[in-house]
């Protein structure tokens, strides 16, 4: 058809007809309003989810720690600890413990019956074996009487809560992502580890908290600030800390372990010096404490002995049943830690690696894994969240179905809950006491933490063979 019989023909269909090609002009615009239609409603969806996990958080986190009732806690032996160092007294002896429990909290009656048969370490876990650096710097709390120090524990522990959420995601390049800031902060509220940690006031928290911080500062180029927040974390819970420490020494950033290496020394420095000064004979008590905790303790032991042990994260827990012997389980734990170590190391020292998300929350679940760990120290799980919630665009189906469902069993304290149905006669005993409960059921975190660690780093192999990388979080050149 010629172009003049083209023309006459739109000619002919007068100005109706024309609507039809205004209409698919506009296909572009009506698609782009209709993904915004739905990332509206996602984020209405999400900030339900917010509210409804933030009521979680209030309520089972510092609801709970700030009740009247409690009495006990995590914080209160290293607050009566540093209560004692202050004062000149052996931090690491029972009755010193016993004589300077404050007023303000609830004098138990098993705290005289249990000193007297010195069974108090081994079923309590206190005066418990933190380092001498932890009550060097927990001592200003103990210029406030009980209650008002495990307030401002727990207002600390909330606030930093707020801000290592917000380093998160600017770790992450998240920012100018609603959905997935929004999906972030859902999830991180929603982490049962951090409800049971807060309110318990185990100083995990703060440690893992300030460890994260960190990362932030580190990215912005503020080594000092960096190192300072490090010696904390360490300082507190070093089991924390290490793991963090361990990455900054790994991506060379001497400035930072320098800075964080003196001043953990200079605590324990000043710990010591103050023990020394009052001739304090603390050491056969602090070697005692521990000798009570992972030797025939309650709280750190891992076989049946323990009623409690379906609380910890370590692989002792799962071994111990399947090899039939306290020590070898020991060995065969810290034997697969060393080996996904070293694969996490291999993949982290190949040209062209770079600090990312990734690396560090593979060795954060790696570092749960072979020493003594309970269910608050998996708050060390917000890294890979984040990570995992900042590339679930880039991940395939399956992966990313699988890593979610390693994460669920982190939304419930469940081995505890467990454990509460188990005495309370709910769970029949054919059941509770049978090899495949008691091996895969009641420990399924630790089979979580395993499987997580192992996908993190197939995920890491995956990354290096594709040649791409999250997004990175330190500087490239050393410090």
């Amino acid at each position: 058809m010629s172009s003049g019989a083209v023309s006459s023909a739109v000619d002919r269909q007068g100005p109706d007809s024309a609507a039809p090609v205004l209409l698919s002009d506009l296909g572009p615009a009506k698609r782009k309003l209709g993904v915004y239609k739905r990332e509206k409603k996602t984020l209405v969806v999400l900030a339900i989810l917010i509210v409804l996990a933030g009521a979680e958080f209030v309520w089972r986190g510092p609801a709970r720690a700030l009740r009247v009732e409690a009495g006990f806690n995590d914080f209160l032996s290293p607050y009566v600890q540093s209560r004692a160092w202050a004062l000149g007294n052996d931090p690491y002896s029972p009755k010193e413990l016993v004589r300077l429990w404050p007023l303000g909290a609830t004098r138990f009656k098993f705290l005289a019956k249990e000193l007297a048969d010195g069974s108090l370490t081994a079923r309590r876990g206190i005066p418990t074996a933190y380092p001498l650096s932890c009550f060097v710097l927990l001592s200003p709390f103990t210029l406030l009487p009980w209650p008002a120090a495990n307030l401002a524990w727990v207002l600390i522990s909330v606030g930093l809560f707020a801000a290592m959420l917000l380093a998160l995601v600017s770790c992450a390049g998240m920012p100018h992502d609603k959905t997935l800031t929004f999906a972030f902060i859902a999830g991180s509220l929603a982490l049962a580890p951090f409800h049971t940690g807060i309110s318990n006031g185990n100083p995990a928290v703060i440690a893992a908290e300030l460890s994260i911080l960190a990362l932030w500062t580190a990215k912005t180029n503020h080594n000092i600030a960096t190192g300072v927040l490090m010696a904390l974390s360490l300082g507190i819970k070093p089991q924390i800390g290490f793991c963090f420490l361990l990455y900054f020494l790994v991506r060379r950033c001497w400035r930072v372990v320098a800075v964080a290496a003196t001043i953990f020394c200079l605590a324990m420095s000043i710990g010591l010096l103050r023990l020394h000064w009052s001739h304090v004979a603390w050491l056969p008590n602090y070697i005692q404490d521990n000798q009570a905790l992972f030797g025939g303790g309650i709280l750190g032991d891992f076989r049946p002995l323990n009623p409690t042990r379906f609380g910890m994260l370590n692989l002792q827990l799962v071994l111990d049943p399947l090899v039939g012997t306290a020590g070898f389980a020991n060995v065969l734990a810290i034997a697969l830690g060393a080996l996904l170590f070293a694969v996490w190391a291999w993949f982290v020292s190949r040209p062209g690696s770079q600090a990312n998300l990734l690396e560090l929350s593979a060795l954060a679940v790696i570092s749960l894994l072979p020493v003594y760990h309970r269910f608050h120290d998996a708050v060390l799980l917000v890294v890979p969240l984040c990570w995992y919630l900042a590339n679930l665009r880039w991940l395939s189906r399956v992966s990313a179905r699988l890593a979610a469902l390693l994460f669920v069993p982190f939304l419930l304290p469940g081995g505890s809950l467990l454990e509460t149905l188990r005495d309370s006669g709910r769970i029949p005993s054919s059941i509770a006491t049978s090899w495949l409960w008691n091996e895969f059921v009641m420990p399924h975190a630790v089979w979580s933490l395993l499987f997580l660690a192992v996908f993190l780093l197939w995920e890491m192999g995956r990354q290096r063979a594709q040649g791409t990388t999250s997004a990175a979080i330190l500087s490239t050149a050393p410090q």
